[in-house]
């Protein structure tokens, strides 16, 4: 059985409150490529996760691969006939998985060898989405594991229907299902979408559901929709696909949408984020912000500064209310990162003095270090290029930069369990960088 231990990456950004961290200290030292995986096809992958000595992605191929942590070389990979959107979830020797073509597999994590499959998607019936045929139903959502129960959903708008499900994650079977979220309103056919990625708030697991109802809280024992029935078909939430949560209490939402190109992440979105009494916009692009227990790092629009706070003092903030911004018509003032830059909150902040250019399109936390993709362009050079770096966690100082030779996946970044990093291409390809000791 692959062992998965808490150093480890396992999930979308490493945990189920999708923060991005990790507890292991990334390599700072001596840091250059140690190999890179690159497939016999182009094709745009997931971001990974890593458990076990291995790296996991899936694909718009519609292929998850298994790719050795240690060398670069591909383990097995595993085909199914529809893209694959969200990365895998290891968890006890399996990874599990959803697919477009509305199905959610368990695989054998060593071997890539099937143990059980569920037809999320209520019927067997297929469309053209942007080139690729996927089920009415496909399962974008990923698969979140929390006690032995697997979560996700399937659906594209709430039209059509969204079923979400609930299964024991060593079998497949059902423990409870949700088929009439997409339909809050019967009369508008309005409700859920399944649109994008899962966490756990208390009791309740929460789904990006597009943009009349997100985050939507379900039950997490009986899977009952908590949310209330729209009473028109306007847009009422952001529609973005990411959801996580902050501190185990503040749930962040927003980012981009699920079916949007990855080129200028930065461009498009915000984030809002529910605090005691209400929610305020966090901060605004399509990179979601990543924390731990004693840092937040978020960016500001395209070519926002890297901004390090201090976790506690955003907590505060969130817990004891958020005053108005002092002029509404302002609105890079109406949002907390901002403010933070202003009232103690803010750590550090950094764009490598590139002013105007600097744009970062993934983050990762760890104890001794933020670790992030940027682009920027050298005043000695004609084009901009693309570079891991690595900042002090406390104290914001370079720790490294280390050029990347193609063009990122933003959001694919990840820490494995010997502090090595590891980034995703948009060509499908993996590459690991690690230190000289």
């Amino acid at each position: 059985m692959l062992a998965v231990d808490a150093k480890d990456w396992p999930t979308l950004r490493g945990n189920n409150d999708r923060s991005a961290s990790s507890a292991v200290n990334v390599q700072v030292k001596g840091v250059k490529q140690r190999w890179q995986f690159t497939p016999a096809s182009k094709h745009l992958a997931t971001v990974p996760v890593a458990a076990g000595g291995l790296i996991f992605t899936g694909s718009e191929d519609g292929k998850l691969r298994a790719v050795d942590a240690a060398s670069g070389k591909l383990r097995w990979q595993f085909a199914t006939p529809a893209p694959i959107k969200a990365p895998p979830t290891v968890w006890q020797g399996r990874v599990l998985f959803g697919s477009g073509d509305g199905y959610v597999y368990s695989l054998d994590a060593n071997t890539g060898g099937l143990q059980w499959r569920f037809r999320a998607a209520p019927v067997e019936r297929y469309i053209m989405i942007y080139g690729a045929l996927i089920s009415t139903w496909p399962v974008n959502s990923g698969v979140l594991v929390n006690r032995g129960v697997a979560y996700f959903a399937a659906g594209i708008i709430d039209h059509d229907g969204t079923y979400v499900f609930a299964l024991d994650a060593a079998t497949g079977k059902i423990k409870w299902q949700n088929n009439s979220s997409g339909h809050l309103n019967p009369e508008l056919r309005k409700g859920v979408s399944a649109m994008g990625q899962l966490t756990i708030s208390g009791d309740r697991l929460l789904l990006a559901g597009g943009n009349q109802v997100s985050p939507a809280p379900f039950d997490l024992k009986t899977g009952k929709c908590l949310a209330a029935p729209p009473t028109t078909g306007n847009p009422k939430a952001n529609g973005g696909r990411f959801v996580g949560m902050f501190k185990d209490k503040f749930p962040i939402a927003g980012g981009r949408v699920l079916y949007s190109a990855p080129q200028n992440v930065s461009t498009k979105g915000s984030f809002v984020v529910q605090g005691k009494t209400r929610r305020y916009t966090l901060c605004y692009g399509g990179v979601p912000p990543a924390w731990d227990d004693n840092s937040m790092v978020l960016v500001n629009f395209k070519h926002g500064k890297l901004l390090c706070c201090e976790a506690d003092k955003v907590e505060a903030r969130l817990g004891g209310g958020v005053p108005p911004a002092p002029n509404a018509g302002d609105r890079r003032r109406l949002n907390l990162a901002t403010a933070f830059t202003a009232d103690g909150t803010l750590r550090w902040q950094s764009d490598l003095g590139q002013t105007n250019k600097f744009e970062a399109v993934s983050l990762a936390v760890c104890p001794n270090a933020v670790v992030s993709v940027v682009r920027y362009q050298q005043r000695f050079r004609a084009q901009t290029q693309w570079f891991l770096t690595a900042f002090g966690a406390k104290t914001g100082k370079s720790l490294f930069q280390q050029e990347i030779k193609g063009e990122p996946q933003p959001g694919g970044l990840l820490v494995d369990r010997e502090g090595q990093i590891v980034v995703t291409l948009l060509d499908g390809s993996v590459v690991c960088y690690a230190g000289a000791g």
